[in-house]
């Protein structure tokens, strides 16, 4: 518990959202099969990915996510920094500082 607090800390992924599920897909390998999954929270700065198929923690995956309202897909490249027997929090990582503000916007209007 405690590694996984101090990775935390490290870390920066914005303000939690709790209870915030939203459809994502996600893949490791640009080769490799997109696995279907929901977030359990979620923010600019990453989420958690509830997932039976968890990646290796610093593993390379990108996260796709479409947004209702515009039906616009977002792209998004993140790296596994924890991992637990039901899904993995994910750091999002060098994503357009537009995307982040549009994304930003979009989770504001989601309930816990």
């Amino acid at each position: 518990m405690e590694d996984r607090q101090h990775e935390r800390r490290r870390h920066f992924r914005g303000k939690a959202r709790p209870g915030r599920v939203v459809p994502v897909k996600f893949r490791g390998d640009a080769d490799a099969e997109w696995v279907r999954a929901d977030t359990r929270n979620i923010g600019v700065g990453g989420a958690f990915i509830v997932s039976q198929l968890v990646q290796p923690i610093g593993s390379l995956v990108t996260v796709e996510l479409t947004l209702p309202d515009t039906d616009q897909t977002f792209s998004l490249p993140a790296v596994v920094r924890w991992a637990s027997v039901d899904g993995m929090g994910v750091q999002f990582m060098g994503v357009d500082v537009d995307v982040l503000l549009e994304l930003n916007d979009y989770f504001a209007t989601l309930t816990a």
